[in-house]
C-alpha cells in the first residue's frame, strides 16, 4: 500500500468507508479535511456555456454569491448549481412562447 494516499469523497462517492476501514486495519491512520469546492468565474462560465463578462455582471448585481480572496472571486459549487438551475429556468421561460409557436404554430 502507498505510504500516503488521497481519497476524495463527494456526496456521490460509494465504498469510501470500506477503503478507510481497510487502511486503518492495515495500520495506517486517516486525516480528514472537509473542503468546499470552488470555481473561478471563468470556470463557472465555461461549465454553463456563457461568457465570463456575463458572470462578472451577475456577480456585480448580486445575482451570484461569491467569496473574495483578495481581488479574486470564488463561487461555491452549490452556488454554481443554484445559479445554473435559475439560468435554465429563466432561459426556458423567456423563450417559452417562441418554442410553443415553433411546435404548434401561432394559436392566437
Amino acid at each position: 500500500m502507498d505510504s500516503t494516499a488521497t481519497l476524495t469523497v463527494t456526496p456521490r462517492t460509494t465504498g469510501w468507508a470500506e477503503t478507510i476501514q481497510e487502511r486503518l486495519a492495515a495500520g495506517q491512520y486517516a486525516v480528514v479535511r472537509f473542503e468546499t469546492p470552488w470555481m473561478s468565474p471563468q470556470q463557472m462560465a465555461d461549465s454553463i456555456g456563457i461568457s465570463r463578462p456575463a458572470i462578472m455582471r451577475w456577480i456585480g448585481q448580486g445575482r451570484i454569491a461569491t467569496t473574495r480572496y483578495g481581488v479574486n472571486h470564488r463561487i461555491s459549487l452549490d452556488e454554481v448549481e443554484r445559479f445554473r438551475a435559475w439560468y435554465i429556468h429563466d432561459t426556458i421561460q423567456s423563450n417559452a412562447d417562441d418554442m410553443l409557436a415553433d411546435l404548434f404554430g401561432d394559436q392566437a
